[in-house]
């Protein structure tokens, strides 16, 4: 899989999160939604997370197939998130 110029890869869970530690509800779709993909479009990238990788193979070969080749990655870890530790 080869990846456009300016790609940027945001690694993250989805849906609404609770945090463990302080009881807070993030909305995760959201905050990629509204704050991270717009800043990100506003310098110029392509944004992408792994819920929008278009592929009926295995979804974690072409995740982290994108992971390496992206020019940014931006990773929203604050919420308890194996996967997205993972990646990081």
């Amino acid at each position: 899989m080869k990846l456009k110029k300016n790609t940027c890869f945001v690694i993250m869970g989805f849906g609404k999160k609770n945090h463990t530690d302080f009881g807070i509800t993030f909305d995760l779709d959201k905050a990629y939604q509204k704050i991270i993909r717009p800043a990100a479009e506003k310098l110029g990238y392509e944004c992408i997370r792994a819920n929008e990788i278009d592929d009926s193979g295995l979804i974690e070969k072409s995740m982290y197939a994108i992971l390496m080749q992206a020019d940014l990655v931006i990773a929203y870890v604050t919420t308890d998130n194996a996967n997205a530790m993972y990646e990081v």
